[in-house]
């Protein structure tokens, strides 16, 4: 074999070579491509998998917690209903207790003002019927002695005497009867007394009194005024 043949052959088994090792630098390049888009790749897919998985927790979390504060707001206004409605309740039943309470203190007031004003009618009627009546009348005692003066004084013995005289004869109290009027009657020994009982409304008399020596004023006729 020649020189020129040798390198020939020489030559073909470095393109060979070349081309062989071309090759496999193509093929694992392809792989390290294919790899990295593959890894890659799927990280990212991953990422974005991982990324979606926690939107979706956190939005389920944002709900729930939504949810969560719509019962507790729920909750919260059925038991502000329930205690409003409760304390509607116990206003409504304390209102009816105390009309209850007024309507009863108004109608123990009414008998009682009933009571009392037939307690007044009759103590009125048992002072009248107690009453001696005209014709029937006494002198009332006296202590002046000597010669009477018929006195106009108020407060004077004559004038004390001339109000229990009064008294007797209209059944009112001397201690709280009112003394309207006393004058003289035309004479010396006879007066007259205008009285009422304390009340405004009370019945007024005029009472006609006779000078009794040694026995006191005696009522002779009494008038209604």
């Amino acid at each position: 074999m020649n020189k020129n043949s040798r390198s020939t052959i020489q030559g073909k088994k470095r393109k060979t070579n070349i081309i062989y090792n071309t090759s496999i630098a193509v093929v694992f390049g392809l792989i390290l491509i294919v790899g990295s888009l593959i890894f890659f790749g799927g990280n990212e897919n991953q990422a974005a998998s991982d990324e979606e998985e926690k939107t979706i927790a956190e939005q389920v979390q944002e709900n729930n917690g939504v949810a969560d504060e719509q019962d507790s707001n729920d909750n919260e206004e059925q038991q502000e209903e329930s205690e409003s409605a409760s304390l509607t309740a116990a206003e409504s039943e304390e209102r009816e207790n105390n009309a209850s309470e007024d309507e009863q203190s108004e109608e123990q007031t009414i008998a009682s003002e009933e009571e009392n004003e037939k307690k007044e009618k009759e103590e009125k009627k048992k002072k009248k019927d107690e009453k001696p009546k005209e014709g029937e009348f006494k002198p009332i005692g006296t202590e002046q002695t000597g010669e009477h003066v018929s006195s106009y004084e108020e407060g004077s013995v004559d004038w004390n005497e001339k109000v229990k005289a009064a008294a007797y004869a209209t059944g009112l109290d001397a201690s709280t009867m009112t003394v309207w009027w006393m004058g003289n009657n035309g004479g010396p020994n006879l007066s007259y007394a205008d009285v009422s009982g304390p009340d405004a409304s009370a019945e007024e008399y005029r009472v006609h009194l006779e000078w009794i020596d040694g026995e006191g004023w005696k009522p002779v006729k009494v008038d209604e005024l």
